[in-house]
């Protein structure tokens, strides 16, 4: 429940098992996971699961529909602080719940309305609420074993490190050696352990991309995580380049000056020369004119979308970006976050005569400054978590967990409240159109570019899982040979 990175969901894929599970390939198949069945009402806004009674735990302790709802209750509690409980807001009741705004849970639209029969409610009409489902976050926990090991609300519960970690995917932890690898072997307790047909996967934590590569060219492993930048155009025979709902994007800190103006804002972003930096740097990708991918099913409805009128900075306003000394910017220490950093940096230098200092950090900590506010622009990437617009704009809601920019802007947040309250798809499509519209004027974040997920495959691997929002299931994965 608190894991937030793709990394990390991709592993939690592999030992965890929601109500539904992701096809091999593609998004928009919804297929049974510990729920084997469900039905919906006409207005799709409440859905009861059926339960498989076969679908244990590792440790061979039944999952009931009690489960589920422990489960959801735990990542909503506030003291928990789980960045993906916003995920949640869906159901009746349950943003109240995590505000504090209500203390008791069986108020909050999920329910055991027998041992293997769940039922959620949502505030309204959401029709892609099954494929949120799919998200890692929605996954139940062992609240037996979370208990055993301390208190269920507590943060430092250390049940997740546990050597002998109990899980209900279709594979179990075999060894854990921190910052090095992750084992995990077939669960041959899993519902379907039938259809798993590799036997043990080994996770190894490589950050560097040429050492990934390094790693594939001596057999060591046999997917990367990405590809060195400089490879990109290469036409190796194993490289992929899969489409995918990401955005690569520069967040501004609108709380501290110069950026709280939108128009420095707007000037930063129209001295970058995104097609330059695709080409010189990252090596693939699309150049961005906003959040939300190109690639998004059904959106927008229109190819226009509002640009800001030009901005030429006057002197005392470039005076204002300087006046406080080098602005600091803050990325990953992934090498192509880097290079994208002080590709920027000469580019603001060149066109507005900018001073930017670049600070490198690990992941971790680079998400805490910017969760703190210590930065002045951060390069990040957002990948939705279900395939509609609204997963990308709600970032930028102004009380947002993720809004890491601080902007707040109440006519943006009206437009994000009405698309809830459209049934009709076009209508709440174009209401998001709108918004976003707004959000590109504002300029809060600078978009770069639209992502493809770039890896190399062993030819051995066959059925390797390719997705939009990058959810992974391993199930249908086997080698030749």
């Amino acid at each position: 429940h608190q894991a937030i990175s793709v990394a990390e969901g991709n592993i939690a894929s592999a030992l965890f098992e929601g109500l539904v599970t992701q096809p091999a390939r593609g998004d928009t198949e919804i297929l049974p996971g510990v729920a084997s069945s469900w039905t919906v009402n006409a207005k799709k806004s409440k859905f009861v699961f059926s339960l498989n009674p076969n679908a244990v735990w590792s440790d061979g302790t039944p999952i009931d529909a009690n489960t589920f709802v422990e489960s959801y209750k735990r990542i909503l509690t506030p003291r928990f602080a789980a960045q993906n409980a916003v995920l949640f807001y869906d159901i009746l009741n349950a943003e109240e719940f995590h505000k504090g705004e209500i203390t008791d849970f069986s108020k909050v639209g999920v329910s055991a309305i027998s041992n293997y029969e769940l039922e959620i409610e949502l505030n309204r009409s959401v029709p892609y609420f099954l494929q949120k489902l799919k998200h890692f976050a929605w996954f139940p926990v062992p609240i037996h074993e979370i208990q055993a090991n301390g208190g269920l609300y507590s943060i430092s519960n250390s049940w997740a490190s546990n050597p002998n970690l109990v899980s209900n995917g279709p594979y179990v932890l075999a060894s854990w050696q921190r910052n090095l690898r992750i084992s995990i072997v077939k669960n041959k307790r899993y519902w379907d352990a039938e259809k798993v047909s590799v036997a043990s996967i080994e996770f190894h934590l490589i950050e560097n991309t040429q050492s990934q590569y390094r790693a594939f060219q001596a057999g060591q492993i046999d997917v990367t995580e990405e590809i060195p930048s400089e490879l990109k155009s290469a036409n190796l025979p194993n490289a992929r380049f899969d489409p995918v709902l990401s955005t690569a994007y520069l967040v501004l800190n609108t709380e501290s000056s110069p950026l709280n103006s939108s128009r420095a804002r707007i000037a930063l972003s129209q001295a970058i020369d995104r097609k330059l930096l695709i080409k010189a740097v990252l090596k693939s990708g699309t150049p961005a004119n906003r959040f939300t991918p190109k690639s998004m099913p059904g959106y927008p409805l229109r190819s226009d979308l509002a640009n800001p009128a030009l901005v030429t900075l006057a002197e005392i306003e470039l005076d204002a970006l300087r006046a406080n000394g080098p602005l600091t910017m803050i990325v990953s220490n992934r090498d192509v976050s880097i290079d994208v950093a002080e590709a920027l940096q000469n580019m603001w230098e060149a066109k507005l005569g900018i001073d930017v200092r670049i600070q490198n950090m690990e992941f971790r900590t680079f998400l805490t400054r910017l969760d703190e506010g210590d930065y002045d622009i951060g390069y990040i990437a957002w990948t939705g978590d279900y395939a509609h617009a609204y997963t990308f704009l709600d970032v930028l809601r102004s009380d947002g967990l993720h809004n890491r920019s601080r902007w707040k802007h109440s006519g943006y947040d009206n437009l994000l409240d009405k698309s809830l309250t459209q049934h009709d798809s076009k209508s709440r499509l174009e209401t998001l159109y709108k918004a976003e519209s707004l959000l590109m004027e504002e300029m809060p974040i600078i978009p770069i570019s639209w992502k493809t997920k770039d890896y190399f495959l062993s030819s051995r691997v066959q059925n390797w899982p390719a997705s939009l929002v990058l959810l992974r299931t391993y199930k249908y994965v086997h080698l030749q040979n």
